[in-house]
C-alpha cells in the first residue's frame, strides 16, 4: 500500500516539476531578479566590499527571499489553482487521493525549491570565492528548513475561501510587508518595529540562513513538527471549489 503511495506521489510530482519548469515568468521572478537585484544593490551602492566578506551573510535575506516566494507563489499558489481549474474536483475525490496530491506536490516543489537555491548560488558565489560543494550543502538545509516554515504558512493559506486572483493578490500583500518590516528592522532601532518583526517569519528565516541551524536549534526544532501539523490538516481540510462547476 505504501510503495503504491509513493509511486503515485512520485509520478504525479515530477508532473508537476515540468509543468512548473515550463514557466518562463515564474522562473525569471524567482531565480533571475533576485540575482539581479543582488548585483544591482552592490552596483548602485559603488560598494565592491558588498562582494567579498562571507558570503552567507551577505546572501542571508536573498535565500530566505527566495525560500518565502518558492512556498507562497509556487507550492501554495498552485494549490489554490488547480482547485479552481477543478483539477481536484475531476481527480481528488478521496483521503488516499487527497494524500497522493498533497505529497506530490510537497515533494515536487521541494525539487524546485533545491532548484532555485542552488541556481542562486551559482550565480553569486564566485565574487566571493570559489564554490564549494559543503558550503553549497550547508546553505541548501538552511534554505529548506526556512522553505518548510513558509510551506506551514502557505497550507493555511490555502485553506481560505480564496480564488486564484484573489490568492495572487494576498501572496503578493504578505510579501511585500513582510520585506519591508524586515529591511526597516535592519535599519532601525525602533522598539515597536522590533516587537513586530518578532512575528516575520522572513526576519526569523533570514536570521536562520545566517547563523545556521545549530545557533538556531530552538526555531529549527519547531519548524518540523509545526510543517507536519500543518501538511496533515490540509490533506484533511483541503478545499474543493472549482470556478467551472456549481454542481
Amino acid at each position: 500500500m505504501k510503495s503504491r503511495l509513493y509511486y503515485r506521489s512520485s509520478r504525479l510530482a515530477w508532473l508537476f516539476i515540468k509543468e512548473q519548469l515550463k514557466e518562463p515568468i515564474s522562473l525569471f521572478w524567482i531565480i533571475i531578479s533576485p540575482c539581479a537585484a543582488f548585483y544591482l544593490l552592490a552596483l548602485s551602492r559603488g560598494r565592491l566590499d558588498l562582494l567579498s566578506g562571507d558570503y552567507t551573510e551577505h546572501t542571508a535575506w536573498f535565500y530566505a527571499y527566495i525560500s518565502s516566494s518558492v512556498a507562497l507563489f509556487g507550492f501554495s499558489f498552485y494549490i489554490i489553482g488547480r482547485r479552481e481549474s477543478g483539477y481536484i474536483r475531476s481527480f481528488i475525490y478521496n483521503h488516499e487521493a487527497k494524500l497522493v496530491f498533497i505529497l506530490a506536490q510537497t515533494l515536487a516543489y521541494s525539487v524546485i525549491a533545491i532548484i532555485y537555491c542552488s541556481v542562486f548560488y551559482l550565480a553569486t558565489r564566485l565574487p566571493f570565492g570559489a564554490y564549494s560543494l559543503l558550503e553549497l550543502l550547508n546553505i541548501i538545509s538552511k534554505f529548506y528548513i526556512c522553505y518548510l516554515l513558509f510551506c506551514s504558512i502557505g497550507f493555511f493559506f490555502s485553506l481560505l475561501p480564496i480564488n486564484f486572483q484573489n490568492a495572487n493578490t494576498l501572496f503578493s500583500i504578505f510579501s511585500f510587508c513582510t520585506l519591508i518590516l524586515g529591511i526597516s528592522n535592519s535599519l532601525s532601532t525602533n522598539f515597536l518595529l522590533h516587537t513586530v518583526n518578532l512575528g516575520n517569519p522572513l526576519v526569523h528565516a533570514a536570521e536562520l540562513i545566517k547563523h545556521g541551524l545549530q545557533a538556531k536549534i530552538n526555531l529549527t526544532l519547531s519548524i518540523l513538527p509545526i510543517f507536519i501539523s500543518s501538511l496533515l490538516i490540509a490533506i484533511r481540510f483541503l478545499r474543493i471549489n472549482p470556478v467551472w462547476s456549481r454542481y
